[in-house]
């Protein structure tokens, strides 16, 4: 309830606050905002300044950006250049090779192809296109026709198709654009680039501003001193066609520029040879920055306006209402601080007692916060848990001690009090998980563990924690929750026992009924009326429907209770294509759908190769479920840096936007109604998951509605290991790392010390190579794709003939890993240098030596 003496003077308080009395806060008033016109003046001014030296610097950065992609161009120009002057006649498959290896479409977006344009005399020309026709192009000519002293032809462009294809054979030399700067490169002997044109390659879609870029080509020993001589010596050009949009949304796809750009591919402003406009461009003279700038390449002038948008402008003045705001805040806090203590003491004491009032009721609201909190966690009867890792201290609330039958802190809390309580057969993958979630950029965590009770017994328990770190990433504390899983892990039990045994004792009696009526169906006991067939027909399809439903659900009850086995070894990829597409034929056959493998280059996946038929079939039954009568599927593959995806296409109505988040759950149909046409469990998909996830890949899906849909797997690709670099006399070393880069550099650096070098990049190489050759010493990758590298030291310790092997780990890994490590076991953290591998070599060879001559 409020003081009645604090309004009884808020009367006269507020007389006083505009009496003589209280001028010297007027004038505190006065003078704080003049201050803050200056500054906010001066801020302004600052704004502006900076705004134009940042549009300035983007400017340059936009030229530089098409200064550099079109150097980069031109060295792939030179290089083709390069291949002509060093193999007198370059194969087109060698072209293509050539080009396939810059990776065109991957790291220079925007550039349509790579080609050659032959110079073929009119002499020349029949032979030259005789020739052609001869290499499997029946219908190859010179186009357009007309008689002229020389012609170019363009015999190469890779990549050779789609829109490429209306090039072959085109005389660029015929049209005055392209052959002005096709003459400026061939008398100069220079790159040259022509000015707008219309690409041939236009031949649908939206039609784009075309340039072309030269370098030209000369025959061997051939004199080029003067125009004439090149000219006379000239065999063709390499060159590149650009459509101007796709190039430029090449160059600045990832800078997000917040202006507009214009290219004009004259010395002016000239609209007929715009080359490229942005999309919403500010009306000219809106702009609150502009500029022009010119770029000379190649022999031609372009010039760039440069325009900011409104997001640019609004950028630099956002803040101005914020700053004005705290400033008057700020004007009018002096004053009335001043006025406060000008005015009764009354005031103030009103003032202390409004304060206390807003402490008590602080108070209040902390400690109703600290009972909902421990309301919440009673009602959810879970258990509260902190780690300070710099500390080295545990805390763990009453109800997490209750779970396992302790008493509060009857156990001695350290970090190494969940070690103690946890299973011991889980104790390592736990480790080994628990070092993963450390080494990661997560801040939340969610996992099950199995603790001991007090009495003997296992407890489920679900953990959810989250994670503080420093500013380095490293953690420094660990708190969250703990749930006891007992009463869930038994209805789940009671679930997956009834799931198993109704699924078995299905599959006896189905088993017979299947065969019953597949002898009948197949005519083995006579023929039946055409009536009875068709009926028998269709409970034979339906009892097989049940027996792959029955499967279904016997292999979601494996994975989930982690039974499902997997044999996991190398095995050529396009070999698997081939078995998947004859196995699934005859089903496209039934369904009068067309099947087409396309395979590349094969590679080397390390799956069980029974598992991955069962993922690619699960795809080309979904595909052919959904693909009309007369359509087409694709199983193709493709290679993505170090791993290789496997994509199967159908023709079907695609995915709806509503349903694609749930495709791969259990169960899941896009359409679940009882009336849906298309049939199936649901399961597939969710199978399919869990499979690729356990062999180390990843699943995933592309669909455009209408236009069908394309599941997709990728896997890692298995890398052959590197030859081995051993000199008779050499001391051995095992090198065992998964990245090649890593890898290589390792070999350098202990070849460079004197050391034989063997190196693998998985735990099943290594063990064939520990098992078959001896070595002074083995450097180890913690993450390896089949493996953790504790498992293979594990391994070795257990051995007698590989206990005393020298290891040097060499990670990334958090000192919380590395303390789980036996002794002996050195450990150099990433980066190192060449000194220090060497050095921590010759420690783990000295540690076993030391410890043999110790007794035993």
């Amino acid at each position: 309830m409020s003081d009645p003496a604090i309004h009884h003077n808020q009367p006269h308080g507020l007389r006083q606050l505009f009496s003589w009395r209280n001028g010297v806060a007027w004038g505190m008033l006065a003078f704080t905002l003049l201050v803050q016109l200056v500054v906010w003046q001066s801020l302004r001014t600052n704004e502006d300044r900076a705004a134009r030296q940042q549009f300035q610097m983007l400017g340059e950065k936009v030229t530089e950006a098409i200064r550099k992609r079109l150097r980069d161009h031109e060295q792939i120009l030179l290089g083709g250049a390069g291949l002509f002057d060093a193999v007198e006649n370059v194969s087109r498959e060698q072209w293509r090779t050539y080009v396939e290896r810059l990776l065109l479409p991957d790291r220079y977006p925007g550039i349509q192809g790579v080609g050659f344009s032959q110079a073929i005399p009119q002499a020349e020309r029949d032979a030259h296109v005789a020739r052609i026709r001869a290499q499997g192009y029946p219908d190859y000519d010179i186009h357009p026709p007309g008689q002229r002293d020389l012609y170019t032809s363009i015999v190469f462009l890779e990549p050779f198709l789609r829109r490429n294809l209306a090039a072959f054979g085109y005389d660029m030399y015929s049209e005055p654009t392209r052959r002005r700067a096709m003459q400026r490169a061939a008398q100069l002997g220079e790159t040259s680039i022509t000015g707008k044109v219309t690409l041939l390659q236009e031949t649908h879609g939206k039609v784009q501003a075309g340039v072309l870029l030269y370098v030209p080509v000369y025959r061997p020993n051939a004199p080029l001193t003067t125009p004439e001589q090149r000219m006379q010596a000239l065999r063709g050009f390499v060159y590149s066609p650009y459509r101007v949009e796709d190039l430029m949304r090449g160059i600045l796809r990832a800078a997000d520029l917040p202006l507009a750009l214009h290219i004009y591919a004259s010395p002016g402003e000239e609209p007929e040879h715009l080359l490229y406009a942005s999309r919403e461009a500010p009306e000219p003279g809106s702009a609150g920055f502009s500029q022009l700038q010119q770029l000379d390449l190649y022999g031609q002038t372009w010039t760039l306006r440069m325009d900011s948008r409104p997001e640019f402008d609004e950028r630099f003045h956002s803040n101005e209402a914020l700053v004005f705001g705290l400033g008057l805040g700020l004007s009018l806090l002096v004053f009335f601080l001043t006025s406060s203590l000008a005015l009764r003491h009354s005031r103030a004491q009103a003032l202390a007692n409004e304060m206390t009032r807003h402490i008590r009721q602080s108070r209040q609201d902390l400690r109703l916060s600290e009972e909902r909190l421990s309301l919440a966690l009673k009602g959810s009867n879970d258990g509260l848990w902190d780690l300070d890792l710099e500390a080295g201290s545990m805390f763990a609330s009453p109800r997490a001690w209750e779970m396992l039958g302790y008493r509060p802190n009857e156990l001695t809390c350290d970090l190494k009090l969940w070690e103690r309580l946890t299973v011991a057969e889980d104790l390592a993958q736990q480790k080994a998980r628990l070092a993963q979630t450390m080494l990661s950029n997560v801040d939340h965590f969610t996992t099950e563990l199995r603790l001991q009770h007090k009495h003997g017994h296992v407890v489920p328990v679900l953990l959810r924690g989250h994670i503080q770190r420093d500013p380095q990433g490293m953690a420094q504390r660990i708190s969250g929750t703990l749930m006891d899983l007992t009463e869930r892990k038994r209805v789940e039990q009671m679930k997956n026992d009834f799931v198993s045994t109704v699924s078995h004792e299905l599959r006896t009696p189905l088993t017979s009924i299947s065969g019953a009526l597949g002898l009948i169906v197949g005519g083995a006991l006579g023929a039946a009326p055409p009536a009875m067939q068709q009926m028998l027909e269709i409970a034979y399809r339906n009892s097989l429907r049940l027996g792959h439903l029955i499967n279904d659900l016997l292999d979601m009850e494996k994975i989930a209770a982690g039974k499902m086995s997997f044999e996991l070894r190398e095995h050529s990829l396009g070999d698997l294509l081939e078995e998947s597409l004859a196995s699934n034929q005859a089903l496209c056959e039934q369904h009068g759908v067309r099947c087409t493998l396309e395979h590349p280059a094969d590679v080397l996946v390390w799956v069980d190769g029974l598992r991955l038929q069962q993922v690619l079939g699960n795809f080309l039954s979904n595909a052919v479920k959904f693909t009309p009568e007369g359509g087409e599927i694709r199983l193709h593959s493709s290679l993505r840096g170090t791993k290789v995806r496997i994509s199967v296409t159908d023709q079907g109505p695609g995915i709806p936007e509503a349903f694609r988040s749930r495709v791969f759950e259990k169960f899941a149909q896009a359409d679940a109604s009882d009336s849906r046409q298309k049939s199936g469990t649901g399961l597939g998909l969710a199978i399919t998951k869990e499979l690729i996830e356990r062999m180390g890949g990843t699943v995933g899906f592309d669909c455009v509605p209408g236009q069908g849909t394309t599941f997709w797997c990728e896997l890692p690709i298995q890398i052959p290991p590197a030859e081995s670099d051993c000199r008779d006399g050499q001391p051995r070393i095992l090198v065992v790392e998964d990245e090649p880069d890593t890898g290589r550099l390792l070999h350098m650096m202990l070849r460079e010390g004197g050391y034989g070098v063997e190196r693998v990049q998985s735990l099943h190489q290594a063990r064939e190579k520990l098992a078959a050759s001896h070595y002074e010493a083995m450097t180890l990758d913690l993450h390896l794709p089949d493996g953790s590298g504790m498992q293979l030291i594990d391994e070795l310790r257990d051995q007698p003939a590989m206990q005393d092997l020298p290891i040097v780990v060499i990670s990334a890994a958090h000192q919380f890993e590395q303390a789980q490590f036996p002794a002996g076991i050195v450990w150099l953290h990433k980066p190192i240098t060449n000194a220090q591998l060497l050095v921590a070599v010759e420690q783990a060879r000295d540690n076993i030596r030391q410890a043999r001559s110790k007794p035993r």
